[in-house]
């Protein structure tokens, strides 16, 4: 009973500190900076935007050059890139030129300026486009599945939706196809359900493709409806 007090304290008192190392955006004169939540200034407001710290680490943007620091505000990762995102999975997308790639956070690329389009590792596996087509690509860049679709989303508890021949449907990450390529639109999964479009109606629907229940037209969090990528 003592040693489980002790293990719950633990949990307690390591929740907390990691609550104390919480660091802020702050705005000052049309700069962001970042402090604590006791208010004071660890990261004086210096940058146009800034992202938050994910893996020790944030994007900071310069005029239109995006950068990393870490917590200290020391710059790591200098001012080259022309496109950022947080990093996850140990990588961040980046811009090159008019090319996406990765970098690690010693600013190594680790998968080359290749792609028109990208989304964030999750698990170990993000989005891609070239060209036109979108596939999918593990953190050594092998493609997972071969660039073929029209457009793809994210993977989310285990599927991912895709489109092929104007038509939305749901796959795996093997590539097969769980939910046929019947939507008008679809969106990823959350918590089991997924919002998607056909015939004009909008509605739910497990993992299965079961009917859930009616959804408002407009897709869930006000976002713009997704249709064709550009």
């Amino acid at each position: 009973m003592i040693q489980k007090s002790i293990v719950v304290l633990f949990l307690i008192f390591t929740a907390c500190v990691v609550k104390s190392q919480d660091l802020i955006q702050f705005y000052e004169k049309g700069k962001v900076g970042f402090r604590d939540s006791s208010g004071t200034v660890i990261i004086r407001a210096q940058y146009d935007a800034c992202g938050n710290f994910s893996e020790g680490l944030a994007l900071v943007v310069d005029h239109e050059m995006r950068g990393y620091i870490d917590r200290h505000g020391e710059l790591l990762i200098p001012f080259i890139y022309t496109d950022g995102a947080t990093f996850s999975n140990g990588v961040a997308r980046v811009k090159s030129g008019n090319k996406y790639g990765f970098i690690n956070h010693q600013n190594h690329v680790v998968i080359p300026f290749e792609y028109d389009e990208a989304g964030d590792f999750t698990n170990g596996v993000t989005r891609v486009r070239k060209s036109s087509n979108w596939g999918y690509v593990d953190l050594s860049n092998t493609e997972m599945i071969g660039l073929k679709y029209e457009y793809a989303g994210d993977y989310r508890e285990g599927l991912a939706p895709v489109k092929l021949n104007n038509k939305w449907g749901y796959i795996d990450r093997c590539g097969s196809v769980i939910l046929p390529f019947e939507y008008d639109q679809a969106h990823e999964f959350h918590n089991g359900k997924a919002w998607v479009l056909k015939d004009d109606k909008a509605f739910y629907i497990d993992k299965s493709g079961t009917y859930i229940k009616k959804a408002e037209a407009q897709t869930p969090n006000a976002n713009t409806p997704r249709k064709d990528s550009d």
